[in-house]
């Protein structure tokens, strides 16, 4: 089977091209498909797959007017066209019914999205267009992908109630990460809380009311979390004019991989989004999960994620935020070592068995 994945982008991020370029140099060892990846945006060609667009076609509208160009022309050399959807797009009315062998590929529930980037009537306006266009969009798909089975459902009993749907997660590539050095004390939990930006929906305000109002006893071991990250002027004032906040937080602003990996090697476990519902979600499928896990860095989550069964004894899922929570699975995971988290959820992390799957998917239901 050929297939040729598009995405098209104002500026990739550097998640959007980490995946791409994870995806991009799995598809070089498939055995029996041929897997194309491109992306198409404003920035610089990135490795021969990552081309800028034209010119001409820079504009805020005209760029999706290209995707669907070259995806129109992709089409007729390959069996499948994998492609992310584009929001509020008014060319989809147009090119969603002439190519037939598309399949549309989800990363968010759309419409509550926008109203979350976009607050106001600008927001409104963009999420009334985006379910007009996405209906048409998704119903001349034929197949739905989301990046979690929450967002392939949403899409589904949104648009197309009929529509085979699927989940393509994100992935890593395992060989471009070394597993963490072991430095962790013996006694004192350390825990990592990494985002680019420290926004609403990461619950930050949630850990620390948690850090606030728990109990701590004299024989509980001494916890620190380590934030590496923007954060916004609120956070870092609610943990100035807090003895406990002050005493228990370490702020490192944002830094490179090579400067927070020694953090990490001190580091009982990492902490991931505690807030997702604020954007309407209740999986997700982040990057910064499969990047801890490739490091044999355990995970506490307020969310669900195909990479975080919750059977194992290096993972804790948890509704609610709670110090105790937070000191016992300190103190179990200090018996945990780095290559049992890393061995354990390889194949659930690892960009070429998700690729793998996802054919044997296709392949089936399409």
């Amino acid at each position: 089977m050929k297939v040729v994945h598009i995405s098209v982008s104002r500026q990739f991020s550097y998640g959007q091209l980490s995946q791409l370029k994870y995806e991009y140099n799995a598809a070089q060892t498939l055995e029996g498909h041929q897997w194309v990846t491109v992306g198409y945006h404003v920035g610089p060609s990135v490795d021969g797959f990552i081309k800028k667009i034209p010119f001409i076609f820079r504009g805020m509208f005209l760029r999706n007017l290209y995707g669907w160009l070259v995806a129109v022309r992709l089409s007729r050399s390959h069996d499948l066209v994998l492609m992310r959807h584009m929001t509020f797009d008014p060319f989809a009315l147009i090119f969603a019914r002439v190519i037939k062998n598309r399949v549309s590929i989800h990363h968010s529930k759309e419409v509550e999205e926008l109203k979350v980037i976009r607050p106001g009537w600008k927001g409104r306006l963009a999420s009334v267009l985006e379910r007009f266009c996405a209906k048409v969009s998704v119903c001349n798909a034929q197949m739905i992908l989301g990046v979690t089975e929450e967002i392939s459902e949403y899409e589904r009993l949104t648009y197309c109630i009929g529509k085979n749907t699927g989940v393509y997660s994100n992935g890593i590539e395992l060989s471009s990460i070394d597993i963490l050095a072991d430095r962790r004390d013996p006694v004192e939990i350390n825990v990592a809380f990494i985002c680019g930006t420290f926004s609403n929906w990461h619950g930050l305000d949630r850990l620390f009311r948690a850090f606030e109002e728990g109990f701590v006893s004299a024989s509980d071991p001494k916890i620190r979390v380590h934030l590496i990250g923007r954060l916004l002027e609120d956070q870092v004032d609610a943990i100035k004019k807090s003895e406990r906040l002050s005493e228990m937080f370490v702020c490192h602003g944002l830094l490179d991989r090579a400067d927070y990996y020694p953090i990490l090697e001190k580091c009982d476990y990492g902490i991931t989004s505690l807030a997702l519902e604020r954007k309407s979600l209740r999986e997700a499928s982040t990057l910064k999960v499969r990047e801890m896990l490739a490091l044999g860095l355990p995970v506490f989550s307020g969310h669900i994620d195909v990479a975080l069964p919750r059977s194992r004894e290096w993972v804790k899922v948890v509704n609610s935020v709670c110090l105790s929570d937070l000191i016992s699975f300190g103190v179990r995971v200090k018996k945990v070592s780095r290559n049992c988290v890393r061995e354990e959820s390889a194949e659930l992390i690892d960009k070429k068995e998700i690729m793998k799957k996802t054919l044997g998917l296709l392949d089936g239901a399409v």
